[in-house]
């Protein structure tokens, strides 16, 4: 049996010189390969430039075209929402100012009327106490009146006690 990596050497040995004649210059800048080269470089460019042109583009455009119309909508709708919360703000504060107005004339209008309540309680009372008042000083001066009607017989009777004790009694 043969020794496989004395075949492996020995295989190299000729095939470097067998290809000794080639090994001078690189393939891609060897003119005689130039003609195949731009072939293939031709063929090769000009099929992606066919899948890219027929395939990809069309996409990408109809993906880029989705979204600027979706981003448009969104803005729109954005601007829109904007526009209603900006008019419902309005609103709010037209109804609180509104409500707070009213409620304003509902205090005034309870104010008044507690006040006018509170005069007329205060006037009653006044009445009232004008009354007893009156009636006071009537009792007072028909008191006066009777104690000075009966001055003079109270008078009389203590000048005559005052006289008995002070002469002695004639007898």
């Amino acid at each position: 049996m043969a020794d496989p990596v004395a075949d492996t050497h020995a295989a190299d040995a000729a095939h470097g010189a067998a290809g000794g004649e080639h090994a001078a210059s690189f393939p891609p800048f060897d003119a005689s390969l130039f003609p195949s080269q731009i072939f293939w470089f031709v063929l090769t460019f000009g099929a992606l430039y066919y899948i890219v042109s027929r395939f990809i583009i069309p996409s990408v455009t109809s993906v880029q075209a989705k979204r600027a119309t979706t981003l448009k909508s969104d803005l729109d709708s954005a601007a829109q929402k904007s526009a209603d919360a900006d008019a419902a703000r309005t609103a709010m504060e037209k109804a609180t100012a509104k409500a707070r107005a009213e409620a304003r004339a509902m205090v005034d209008a309870a104010r008044a009327d507690v006040q006018a309540k509170l005069s007329a309680e205060q006037a009653e009372a006044e009445k009232r106490l004008v009354a007893r008042i009156d009636a006071a000083e009537a009792k007072v001066n028909d008191a006066r009146t009777k104690a000075l009607a009966d001055v003079p017989g109270i008078a009389d009777a203590l000048a005559r006690d005052i006289a008995a004790k002070l002469v002695p009694a004639n007898g």
